[in-house]
């Protein structure tokens, strides 16, 4: 297997909240201030809670290294889980700090 890519701190933290079954949602929201919709990037815990201050950015990064993968979407969300493939690779990223 190769070796993970140099990950900024927030993808290295998201990697190991979603090694504990949590997940990344994608989905149409709409705001409680503007009542408009947009599209919000969420890290989502196995309760159900929401991680602040990783969004979009982040799962863009671990996508882009192919490091989380579509698990589920309907019309207005996507939900995406850690890639099977990259599993030893992200317990090594852990292990490393």
């Amino acid at each position: 297997m190769s070796k993970l890519p140099a990950l900024p701190s927030l993808a290295r933290k998201a990697l190991t909240l979603l090694q504990e079954s949590r997940e990344f949602r994608y989905a149409l929201e709409t705001s409680s201030y503007t009542r408009r919709e947009q599209f919000k990037a969420r890290l989502k815990t196995a309760s159900g809670r929401m991680v602040r201050g990783i969004g979009i950015s982040t799962m863009y990064e671990l996508k882009g290294h192919g490091l989380i993968v579509p698990a589920n979407s309907t019309s207005v969300s996507t939900y995406y889980r850690l890639n099977p493939n990259h599993v030893g690779e992200i317990n090594d990223c852990a292990s490393q700090g």
